[in-house]
């Protein structure tokens, strides 16, 4: 399709598995397979998020990441930090004047300032991350007004609503993110197993545990945590599992629950603002965030459920699975980046 110009997601480096970087990633591939030219850019060679298996183009560029630091975060660059960026732009690959950058939301409103003279989007995967870093910018010129920002492209009903409200004037593409049904499918064989990720909100997460295995459950049932592991491994486990316990907080979608569904899980949790559209109640089990005894209780329940109702749980189980599959299919996902990006290159045209 295009070859004129080349777009770089700027990607940081995680050691465990986030659902952002999976995304851009994701996004990568889909632009290069479409015949566009886009690649990752990481800070050092040698990065890469080996918790993942796709394998995109990756560029490195330690010059723009201590920009990020120094600029987005609104440090103030004295002498030493003036020499530091001279050092690094010395031995960082020089970007082509025709490329287009991809900022993630959480790098702040002065993201703008980081070679302003290139045309950028945001990639903004989570609205309630926004203003991050953002204690000290332009209410009137800031990355999302500024005029060579060409897009925003985000991920969920609730992203999108925020961004509009808040920013009008830019064009704000939404993207249905995609389920790799190759690894997270329906599984029809369940162990007594309940899994959840204790990355986030670890303070109830503490408590529902605990408060759990003081209630008793039944000790044939088992309690496993999520971490450190690849994205194979957790497919594995959720494919196993039979209850995901979601601790979404604020989220600009929350892939783990989604993801959860697919293999057939009972999601029991908080939706966390972005998995309001698809934590239905006839296959879920919303908690208010924050009422940590009703998420107990509900878990409890839950497990009763698959003691005495089988049937029925059986029945969500494959209901969830199916409308997750059918809604968030990486068909979608493919349809929704190649048109966005069509656009988003008109725009490009027109402007540059």
């Amino acid at each position: 399709m295009e070859k004129d110009f080349i777009i770089y997601f700027i990607c940081p480096t995680n050691k465990y598995a986030t659902g952002g970087v999976k995304q851009m990633y994701r996004q990568v591939d889909i632009l290069n397979s479409a015949g566009i030219n886009a690649k990752i850019l990481h800070k050092w060679h040698g990065n890469k998020e080996k918790w993942l298996e796709n394998n995109p183009p990756i560029s490195y560029n330690p010059y723009i990441f201590k920009q990020i630091k120094y600029i987005a975060k609104s440090k103030s660059i004295n002498l030493l930090r003036r020499i530091t960026l001279f050092l690094l732009k010395l031995v960082s690959k020089k970007l082509e004047s025709n490329s287009i950058l991809v900022f993630p939301e959480f790098y702040g409103l002065n993201a703008h300032k980081i070679i302003p003279n290139l045309p950028r989007v945001i990639f903004n995967q989570n609205c309630y991350y926004t203003f991050d870093h953002s204690t000290n910018f332009e209410l009137q010129k800031n990355t999302y007004t500024d005029d060579k920002t060409l897009a925003v492209l985000t991920v969920s009903e609730d992203s999108q609503s925020y961004l509009k409200y808040v920013f009008p004037d830019i064009s704000i593409h939404k993207l249905r993110l995609g389920i790799n049904n190759k690894l997270f499918f329906y599984s029809q064989e369940k162990k007594k197993q309940i899994c959840f990720m204790p990355r986030k909100l670890s303070h109830d997460i503490s408590q529902v545990i605990k408060i759990l295995q003081l209630k008793g459950i039944d000790s044939s049932w088992n309690l496993i945590p999520i971490e450190n592991k690849s994205e194979r491994e957790v497919a594995k486990i959720m494919r196993e599992s039979a209850i995901f316990l979601s601790f979404n907080h604020r989220e600009g979608f929350g892939l783990p629950p989604a993801e959860a569904m697919a293999c057939g899980c009972i999601v029991v949790g908080y939706k966390g603002r972005g998995g309001e559209e698809y934590f239905n109640p006839e296959f879920s089990y919303s908690i208010e965030e924050g009422d940590i005894i009703g998420y107990v209780n509900k878990i409890i329940y839950v497990i009763g459920l698959f003691e005495t109702h089988l049937d029925l749980v059986t029945s969500q189980r494959k209901q969830a699975s199916d409308f997750i599959l059918t809604n968030y299919s990486i068909a979608n996902e493919i349809d929704d980046v190649k048109t966005s990006w069509k656009n988003i290159i008109e725009r490009y045209h027109e402007v540059f």
